[in-house]
């Protein structure tokens, strides 16, 4: 099989699943999304693989480039109509719920007055997330009126029109940690626990968060496997919140980070990739 590995960047997780490939005999060819350039009206372009593995960090960028390989008639992993949904908090939620998953309670409003309205429905504190976004940038938590005020109104002044559609969520008190659960397949592959750091109330590993590994009961596989199929991920990071003895879905990111969680489980997630790609392409 040759794979080819679209980034733009090659991190840690990249660099693993290149030498798993070497090692299950899978010739890799890198395509850098930053020097890409394609003809969209012409013939297909024969870039001599037989899948393509989509690991570019920029979000429009690899949804894209998604969408010309996969009119070529390419098969890529994630697939265009997983990063379109994944990539969206709001489409994601939807995904979820028409999926019958448990939810924090979530309201959308398309202005500065309507978000407070709908704030005063959820109740403080609650947690404002742009639409588009990762690893907890422009995510903020507000504990009254006066702090939600002041945090709308500065997004107000934000340039691109994408920050003034508000998506709300209620704050879940998940006890300073939520969990990481990574989906290949059919298989849920390893879990673990992301705790918060002293003054910042989020759990994600990239900002300095202590992991640990977790059990992966009957409920947390039946959760993260079914938060995969209803984004239509084949790779998938499934985030869960523990919420007063109740799970919860929180995102599904389709192009998850595995450093933290392939150290502290000990699982070769790169391992595993190759060879789900390996047995169905």
């Amino acid at each position: 099989m040759i794979l080819g590995i679209v980034h733009n960047r090659i991190a840690w997780e990249e660099k693993e699943i290149i030498e798993a490939a070497k090692r299950k005999n899978v010739t890799v060819k890198l395509f850098d999304s930053r020097n890409m350039e394609v003809d969209v009206t012409g013939d297909k372009c024969d870039y001599g693989v037989d899948v393509f593995l989509q690991r570019s960090i920029s979000y429009t960028k690899g949804l894209y480039f998604t969408l010309v390989l996969e009119a070529m008639g390419y098969r890529v992993v994630n697939s265009y109509k997983c990063q379109e949904v994944c990539g969206d908090k709001l489409k994601t939620t939807i995904a979820l719920k028409q999926a019958g998953l448990p939810l924090p309670k979530t309201r959308l409003a398309l202005s500065c007055d309507a978000a407070m309205k709908a704030l005063e429905k959820i109740g403080y504190p609650s947690v404002i997330k742009p639409l588009i976004g990762s690893w907890g940038r422009l995510v903020a938590i507000l504990n009254d009126p006066s702090s939600a005020k002041a945090i709308l109104e500065t997004r107000e002044t934000l340039g691109d029109s994408i920050h003034k559609i508000y998506y709300l969520q209620e704050y879940v008190n998940h006890n300073s940690r939520d969990l990481r659960v990574f989906v290949v397949g059919d298989e849920v592959v390893a879990a673990m626990y992301r705790y918060t750091i002293p003054g910042d109330w989020r759990s994600n590993a990239t900002i300095g968060g202590r992991t640990e590994a977790c059990k992966v009961t009957d409920e947390i596989e039946d959760m993260a496997l079914r938060a995969a199929k209803a984004t239509f991920s084949e790779i998938a990071g499934v985030d869960l919140l523990e919420g007063d003895g109740v799970l919860l879905l929180n995102e599904v990111n389709h192009n998850p980070g595995f450093q933290h969680l392939a150290a502290v489980t000990k699982v070769d997630i790169a391992g595993k990739i190759i060879d789900y790609l390996k047995e169905n392409t």
